[in-house]
């Protein structure tokens, strides 16, 4: 049996999840490289497969130039677009060499239908972190339109 990266065991999508079921989703993976600046998905384009980043940074952005976050090893692309499946919310940019893992969004979504424990786990960790980001934007939202209803706020 060969080892599988730590970033296959350390990404939010699988906590949880006996090692058996997380070597399962590994093996429907086929991994890929990006060099530095290259686009592994782009805003607006239609797909719905999900990347684990395996090695490397990976700048996320909108709107062409605004740098949302920069995420490494561990961390999951197109988490989105594979619930709702509708075109790219980001660009995903590799910073520096990348190695991720691709894992087309049909084959996992049958798993998760075909093992419904494993599919509730993996869902119910993707709704956490996509509350938190809600909450986040949220609070940023509240935060801008105060300032824009008191543009003196903070200012003597």
């Amino acid at each position: 049996m060969s080892t599988l990266s730590e970033s296959y065991y350390r990404n939010y999508l699988v906590h949880g999840l006996p090692g058996e079921s997380v070597r399962q989703i590994a093996s429907l993976a086929t991994e890929e490289g990006f060099i530095m600046n290259e686009t592994i998905v782009k805003q607006g384009e239609k797909g719905s497969d999900l990347y684990i980043v395996l090695e490397g940074t990976v700048n996320i952005i909108v709107g062409g130039s605004d740098k949302l976050n920069e995420i490494g090893p561990g961390s999951v692309i197109g988490e989105i677009a594979l619930i709702d499946d509708q075109p790219r919310s980001a660009d995903a940019v590799a910073k520096t060499r990348v190695k991720v893992a691709r894992i087309p969004a049909k084959e996992l979504r049958n798993l998760m239908w075909e093992q419904k424990d494993v599919g509730f786990v993996m869902l119910a960790n993707l709704s956490r972190v996509l509350c938190g980001r809600l909450r986040q934007a949220s609070a940023m939202i509240d935060t801008l339109m105060d300032a824009a209803a008191d543009p003196w706020a903070g200012q003597i």
